[in-house]
């Protein structure tokens, strides 16, 4: 007895109605579409200009002033111009990090930035990281903000 080729034994498949082609492929635009707009949405939330991210600093502190509360910092490799002038960043963190590492959270001016008794000012030398904000202003320089302080001499 003969056995049947498998060519011979399947049944031709119907053809897919117009509407059905149609309805699929609208769906198949729908996906990239909905894909395309997720991915535009999830690359503008991660450029939202109202999300601060700190940047880490290392260098050294010029000169302070604790009534102030400003410093003139020189972040280490920075390449400076024979005309640029001071970077001055105002220091409004509320907690900060002495040398030891031991974190201070009770509002008080770094102690390494800190000038002799009655006089505000301090033109010693100290290394420091910084963990900073740059906000535009609209001018020629930003503002920059120092969020934590942490004294490394």
């Amino acid at each position: 007895m003969p056995v049947a080729s498998p060519d011979t034994t399947q049944e031709a498949a119907a053809p897919t109605p117009p509407h059905r082609r149609l309805a699929t492929v609208a769906f198949s635009l729908a996906l990239v579409a909905v894909g395309l707009i997720g991915g535009f949405g999830a690359a503008k939330l991660g450029d939202d200009p109202h999300t601060a991210r700190a940047e880490l600093l290392v260098g050294t502190v010029t000169w302070s002033n604790d009534d102030t509360r400003s410093i003139a910092f020189e972040e280490d490799g920075a390449l400076r111009g024979p005309l640029d002038g001071d970077t001055i960043y105002s220091v409004i963190a509320e907690s900060w990090q002495d040398v030891l590492g031991t974190l201070h959270s009770d509002g008080t001016y770094p102690t390494c930035l800190v000038g002799e008794e009655n006089e505000p000012a301090s033109a010693v030398r100290h290394r420091v990281e910084l963990e900073v904000l740059h906000r535009d202003t609209g001018g020629a320089q930003p503002q920059h903000i120092a969020v934590h302080v942490h004294c490394l001499d």
